[in-house]
């Protein structure tokens, strides 16, 4: 979603010529999907694939990265190792080899980029070397070289070849007049005695801070000022100074400052130091014991200044400033003022995904509270601990985000009030695995008057889907989306609803029939919102996978519903938060039914996509088996399959999400048996990956033994094939669709085991007996989605036929059969159809 990538690089909705998308980013700190650093790292990944091209390549330089923090190497770091795509990325790093311990960041990154095989070349630059030096000076006095030799040597014992501080050592010379020009002589000369004798350290701060403190007192209070913000200035800030009376003269101040060469014009009204080393000399020439109070007394007269105007993103500049005061510094008259400025500070940064420096806005913000704030600042109290539960979940730090959580809880006055804890909570336990967001979540609802038994029998399940299915009947999609807005109250409650059913749906599955009838029956009694669209597509998937394969009419109808739910995600713009689950449970349960196979796997991956760009990291890793499942199905080509498996495997490593390993390990081990190579896992998986014991015993039979039955079919291995065949029929809790498909192999199958027998009598009425089943499934099947199984009836046919000896029926359903399999791109079912044709072709002569 556009809106996601406009959360952090906001100047780009810029680009978008819908409306929607700046109102989806300003409202996105409520909306309870808080990005964390893997889910920023997943979609810059995605817009560095689309932006950069080898016709168009992405060149990114950072300057002294020995400041740089672990978070944004590690983000570069992802970017370049992603192995989804190659992007033409091309970064270039700067830093100080003499500013950085070995245990620098840096190194991690340049090591852990080096065993993922990204290609680096390092160079080291190094001073410049005497006669480098030599010729510089020769070239800036217009002298012969060796007549500069002197005064050069000279330099370069003072500067050891720094290029920055030779420069402004010359510009020393210079203004004391060591170094001048004779008109009469009409050469440079100097007194090399004297300037060997001068008392200069071997640190340019000490040049710079001397030249300094020769500027007039309004020029260094100037720079005194800039350097306060760091190395680069807004012009909000430059602006807000010149408004007020003590700083009204300031742009003449940074104009003469300018001219001296200590700062520069950038764009139109910000201001850089020419060099950090600048930044840091003005900023030595405020004593360090006045440092705290200065940024202080600057922040509060830019506050003052700025309280009726728009600061925009001056405010963290204008917030760290007041910060560096300590509590005694503090007027108790605008304390209340203080903390409400670094908790809008602290909500701007949640926004732009900056989570870290958001916590530190608000955990500031409760520092200055009083004692008694629940009572005396009830509300604010309510939406600060809120966001610092949101910002402490989305940066890792879990025990925070329940202390804050916990507070709000506790002291709430009533239940309407801790609504948006309670969700946050919830989301965390769910995120966790604890059965404690099953027991919370159902409380809630209980408290809302929508109390949930501990089991449904499936009298009761069936009897509520009966009721729900007629509900249904007689609304069509135009009535669907007239109808009213759902008020706040009934909107609540679906949208625990909602947490409730994605929990029951790994927790409590007996319990998905009756949350989603509820949600349903809600939404049609009380209007429609947008986790109505999930209560929607939810009921259809579970009709689809509770129906009998021959009950066409039924699955049809949950189509029919599953198509009106995605309308109805359309019509509330597609927010992020409900996207993922909607085509999670519609492409994977619903319009596998209805719709190509390839159409399906390729909205299951957008919706991975989706799900990790916007904090929906387990639901988004669920997908992709999901996606790989059904792409496999769909006859896509294998070796891509086995990269994507990989890849994800990779992003499951990186986020510590070993629940669906044991899945994705199994479709891998198929892929890899029926692409006929050893492939291992690659780099940080074949090392990092092992399944725990825990993990391993989450492995379900249904996805052990699908597997192995087509490693088996595919194989030739008849017997073992038709075992897990009825195993995995009969232990299916993937749903209808597994069903299907695995009973149409096993009706092939049956044909390949009598005629490895040569058999006739009991084998005969055996194969007789599979096909009838196989053949009912999928006609069935066909009814509703020619494209994913006319191709299948065609196939069984030939094969009974040939069986039967109906040669020239054979011949005719083997070439429906190939023709229907190329028609749908299922290139693996075509070549299993040319396979079978052809031994039917070598049986008969």
């Amino acid at each position: 979603d556009f809106s996601l990538l406009a959360r952090l690089l906001p100047n780009i909705s810029a680009l978008s010529s819908d409306p929607r998308v700046s109102a989806r980013v300003d409202g996105m700190v409520g909306g309870g999907n808080e990005m964390n650093f893997h889910n920023v790292c997943f979609l810059l990944q995605r817009f560095m694939r689309v932006v950069s091209s080898k016709f168009h390549p992405v060149m990114l330089f950072l300057d002294d990265l020995q400041w740089c923090g672990l978070t944004l190497l590690e983000l570069i770091q992802a970017i370049l190792t992603d192995k989804k795509e190659s992007t033409c990325f091309f970064f270039v790093g700067c830093y100080r080899n003499n500013e950085v311990d070995q245990d620098h960041p840096i190194f991690t990154m340049m090591s852990k980029l080096d065993s993922s095989g990204v290609p680096m070349t390092k160079l080291n630059l190094e001073g410049l070397t005497p006669e480098d030096l030599n010729t510089l000076v020769s070239d800036a006095t217009g002298m012969f070289p060796r007549l500069c030799k002197p005064l050069s040597n000279v330099v370069f014992q003072k500067t050891k070849g720094n290029p920055f501080f030779v420069v402004e050592f010359l510009r020393s010379l210079v203004d004391s007049r060591l170094l001048k020009y004779s008109l009469r002589q009409k050469i440079w000369i100097w007194d090399i005695c004297k300037i060997t004798s001068e008392n200069i350290t071997d640190n340019v701060l000490y040049l710079l801070s001397k030249k300094m403190t020769s500027f007039s007192h309004y020029s260094q209070l100037a720079l005194k000022v800039l350097s306060c913000f760091g190395i680069k200035v807004d012009g909000t800030i430059v602006e807000f100074l010149s408004l007020t009376e003590e700083y009204s003269d300031f742009r003449e101040w940074l104009d003469q400052i300018v001219s001296e060469g200590c700062i520069v014009k950038v764009g139109a009204s910000d201001f850089k130091f020419v060099h950090d080393k600048v930044q840091e000399a003005a900023y030595g020439l405020i004593p360090d014991d006045e440092k705290n109070q200065f940024h202080y007394n600057l922040g509060i007269i830019l506050y003052s200044i700025s309280r009726e105007r728009d600061r925009g993103g001056a405010i963290f500049q204008i917030v760290d400033q007041i910060n560096h005061g300590t509590k005694s510094m503090i007027d108790p008259e605008i304390k209340e003022a203080l903390i409400e400025l670094n908790f809008d500070a602290g909500s701007r940064a949640l926004n732009l995904s900056d989570n870290a420096t958001a916590l530190v806005y608000l955990d500031k913000s409760f520092s200055l509270l009083p004692q008694n704030h629940w009572d005396s600042n009830y509300e604010f109290s309510l939406n600060l601990f809120l966001l610092i539960g949101k910002a402490a979940f989305s940066c890792g730090n879990l025990d925070r985000a329940y202390d804050a959580l916990k507070d709000i809880l506790k002291e709430g006055r009533c239940l309407e009030d801790k609504f948006e804890a309670y969700h946050v909570y919830v989301t965390i336990l769910t995120s966790e695995g604890k059965n404690e967001a099953w027991t919370t979540c159902c409380d809630v609802l209980s408290k809302m008057g929508q109390p949930i038994p501990d089991k449904v029998d499936n009298k009761t399940s069936k009897t509520m889907v009966e009721e729900t299915g007629e509900l249904l009947k007689s609304i069509s999609f135009d009535d669907l989306l007239g109808m009213r807005d759902m008020d706040s109250v009934f909107s609540t409650k679906l949208r625990f609803y909602t947490l409730l059913l994605f929990i029951a749906f790994w927790k409590k599955p007996q319990l998905t029939t009756l949350i989603s009838c509820r949600m349903i029956q809600i939404s049609l009694q009380h209007g429609m919102c947008k986790d109505s669209v999930f209560g929607f597509i939810q009921y259809a998937g579970m009709t689809c996978n509770l129906s009998k394969i021959e009950e066409v009419k039924y699955i049809q109808e949950a189509c029919r519903i599953g198509k009106a739910g995605m309308s109805l995600l359309k019509k509330y713009g597609s927010p992020v938060d409900i996207m993922p689950k909607a085509y999670l449970f519609y492409y994977g349960f619903v319009a596998v039914y209805l719709e190509p196979l390839q159409v399906c796997a390729d909205n299951m991956r957008k919706s991975f996509e989706v799900g990790m760009s916007a904090g929906e990291s387990m639901l988004a890793v669920y997908n992709t088996i999901l996606s790989i499942k059904i792409a496999m199905f769909g006859g896509e080509n294998l070796q891509a399959c086995l990269t994507e498996i990989d890849y994800h495997l990779e992003v499951m490593h990186r986020i510590q999400h070993k629940l669906i390993l044991p899945y994705m390990l199994e479709y891998r081990e198929t892929i890899v048996f029926l692409i006929g190579t050893s492939a291992a896992l690659k780099d940080n998986c074949a090392n990092n990956l092992e399944l725990t014991s825990d993990a391993k015993q989450t492995k379900r039979d249904q996805v052990q033994s699908m597997n192995r039955m087509l490693r088996s079919f595919w194989g030739g291995h008849s017997s073992r094939c038709h075992y897990y065949a009825k195993k995995t029929i009969e232990t299916s809790t993937g749903g209808l669709f597994n069903k299907q498909y695995i009973t149409w192999l096993a009706g092939l199958n049956s044909f390949r085991g009598i005629k490895n027998k040569n058999g006739t009598g009991s084998q005969f009425l055996k194969v007789k007996e599979t096909f009838k089943h196989a053949i009912s499934t999928v006609r069935a099947s066909a009814e509703i989605s020619r494209w994913n199984f006319q191709n299948k009836v065609f196939l069984l046919e030939a094969e009974m036929f040939s069986f039967e000896g109906k040669d020239v029926d054979a011949k005719a359903s083997y070439a429906a059969a190939i023709t229907s399999s190329a028609s749908s791109r299922f290139i693996h079912e075509q070549g299993l159809s040319c396979e079978l044709a052809g031994l039917h072709y070598r049986k008969i002569g």
